[in-house]
């Protein structure tokens, strides 16, 4: 068996760093192998997790106390679950989910449980982007029907657009020149020609 590490994230409105590290003494984690990274408001370079990765080598256990130490979201903690079980080859243990410890029926499964919580981790991700889209379609349909417009409100068309218009329909100006007074895009003069063209 290799060496025994633990990894603790302090974000804040979590308990102070002193408590989550004790935890880690009482798995006999030894104290120059206790890495933590306080976090604030402004976020973190994690620097703590940064050595303890270089010093992690095949073999090796670390515990963490929950999957967020790896990351805020899920595409952010399957890369590092991926990275420490797959490319490090370490053993991870969840101390707040004791079920999720790679080192469990390793003889018999091999990476087994590995695979098993990248996979849930990446359904869990797919689940909460599709929530989120139907939320986010819910609300859209909603507002439209209650009557909310979106996108820029149109361009007012100015009073002497009539005269603009009818001196580039004469060939008088051409279209950047009628576009320019009144003070519109090319694409947006040619499509208030099309609505008057469509009133005729």
């Amino acid at each position: 068996m290799g060496e025994i590490y633990a990894y603790c994230r302090i974000v804040p409105g979590e308990a102070d760093i002193g408590e989550q590290t004790a935890v880690m003494r009482e798995m006999q984690v030894e104290e120059d192998r206790i890495f933590a990274d306080v976090e604030t408001e402004e976020g973190s370079e994690r620097l703590k997790y940064r050595k303890l990765l270089n010093l992690l080598r095949p073999g090796d256990l670390l515990y963490i106390r929950n999957l967020s130490a790896l990351g805020d979201s899920y595409p952010a903690i399957r890369e590092q679950w991926g990275l420490l079980t797959k490319i490090k080859r370490i053993d991870l243990s969840l101390l707040e989910m004791p079920l999720v410890d790679t080192r469990r029926g390793k003889l018999q499964y091999g990476s087994l449980i590995a695979d098993l919580v990248l996979d849930m981790l990446d359904y869990v991700s797919e689940a909460d982007k599709a929530a989120r889209r139907r939320r986010q379609r819910e609300g859209i349909e909603k507002a439209k029907r209650e009557g909310t417009r979106f996108g820029r409100s149109p361009l007012p068309t100015p009073d002497d657009f009539s005269r603009v218009y009818k001196k580039w329909a004469s060939k008088e100006i051409n279209v950047e020149e009628a576009a320019r007074l009144c003070g519109f895009s090319r694409g947006t003069f040619y499509r208030r020609v099309k609505q008057i063209e469509k009133r005729k």
